[in-house]
């Protein structure tokens, strides 16, 4: 598809959409190939640096992609833009081929399965040995009672000892959509699901707001962009891997982590909601404030990247719970409504701001982050774990 790209021009609408969605659609795929590989190849104790792992990863590479490859279109122009992402895609390529880990995974995968073919088939076996024991015993039986009840028509149940087509065929009364019921009765999930629904409303609303906040104030969007862009996802990154190694180090129960830091965020969300109050009174100077609003964003958003990489380790281990077969698929689910979350929410906000203005939206910000404490206090023992029970009276 970027080869593709490649040979079109800015000016092909259609093509460029078509090859976009395209895109889109294979790199959505490729998050779930991803994800499966990750709940398989990652035990408990693994999973904070797992996650950690692919939180910075795609944060670097949003980086790359959303300001590196931009700045480089001005000297390489469409064609070579799309010849780089295509040589990137083709060394991720070879790295899948090569690569000795994923190599012992697909030839475990190929054994186990075997073994299950075989075991199946030996059960195959068995229940067609057991049913002509059943029916030769049932002949035997049935002429025996003609030859000494000729006339009464006594006759001996033949199904009496033999499974019902129900039961052999195990799973056929399933729909084609039945695995949506076995993701929902996975331990934890409709919890997961809420909390992953609501947990960025406020968090993200007040990150994609504050900037257009400033813009209205006539500060540089260039400096904006800085701050904001570059800036702010460096020390969204340091968060992702401060609160990676945190749980990671300490072993610390993940619903508690996230209650901290949830009550963190109402600090720089505070601080932002004054801000947008007092900016118009005139009593400190455009300077003052414009840093302590760079301040409390990059604040909020070194939580957002402690929290982004908590939240993704506790919906792994929940989707770890899911039937092997279901995993990959349970923790996509989960993923999708986290950001359908955002989306949803953020498609409503520009109409919110000019209703309601930024201080009130701002007051919904910190009222949606309130709302998340008491839902945390709620999480399931089956995620809580056993070992956890004490911490949850803290």
């Amino acid at each position: 598809m970027c080869a593709a790209g490649a040979c079109i021009t800015p000016n092909q609408i259609v093509l460029l959409c078509a090859v976009t969605f395209l895109l889109n659609f294979f790199a959505a795929t490729q998050d779930i190939a991803v994800d499966s590989i990750a709940i398989k190849m990652l035990n408990m104790e693994e999973l904070s640096i797992g996650n950690t792992a692919q939180v910075v990863g795609y944060k670097i590479g949003s980086i790359f992609g959303g300001g590196v490859l931009i700045w480089l279109s001005q000297y390489t122009g469409w064609t070579g833009l799309f010849l780089i992402l295509t040589g990137l895609y083709i060394e991720a390529v070879l790295f899948v081929y090569v690569s000795p880990v994923l190599s012992q995974m697909d030839e475990k995968e190929k054994q186990e399965k075997a073994e299950n073919l075989q075991r199946t088939e030996a059960g195959s076996h068995s229940m067609k040995d057991h049913e002509h024991c059943n029916h030769s015993h049932n002949s035997t039986g049935h002429r025996h009672l003609e030859k000494h009840f000729p006339c009464t028509g006594h006759s001996h149940d033949s199904n009496e000892g033999t499974p019902s087509k129900y039961s052999s065929e195990g799973g056929a009364a399933k729909t084609k959509l039945g695995f949506i019921q076995e993701i929902l009765d996975t331990p934890g999930t409709k919890w997961m699901m809420g909390y992953v629904a609501l947990y960025k409303l406020g968090e993200q609303g007040a990150i994609s707001m504050l900037p257009l906040f400033l813009i209205d104030q006539k500060i540089s969007a260039v400096d904006i962009g800085f701050w904001t862009g570059i800036f702010g996802q460096a020390v969204s990154i340091c968060g992702s891997v401060l609160g990676g190694w945190m749980i990671a180090h300490y072993r610390l129960p993940l619903w508690l982590v996230l209650k901290q830091l949830s009550v963190c965020r109402f600090l720089p969300l505070g601080a932002q909601l004054w801000l947008t109050a007092v900016w118009t009174w005139g009593t400190f100077s455009d300077n003052i404030l414009y840093g302590l609003s760079v301040a409390s964003l990059c604040f909020l958003m070194f939580i957002s990247g402690m929290i982004t990489t908590v939240t993704f380790t506790f919906m792994m281990q929940c989707s770890q719970m899911a039937p092997l077969n279901i995993q990959a698929t349970h923790f996509t689910t989960l993923a999708t409504l986290e950001v359908f979350g955002k989306l949803t929410f953020l498609s409503v906000l520009g109409f919110l701001v000019d209703m309601l203005g930024y201080s009130l939206v701002y007051i919904l910000f910190i009222v949606l982050s309130l709302v998340l404490l008491p839902y945390l206090n709620r999480c399931p023992e089956s995620l809580v774990g056993d070992e956890e029970e004490d911490c949850k009276e803290l």
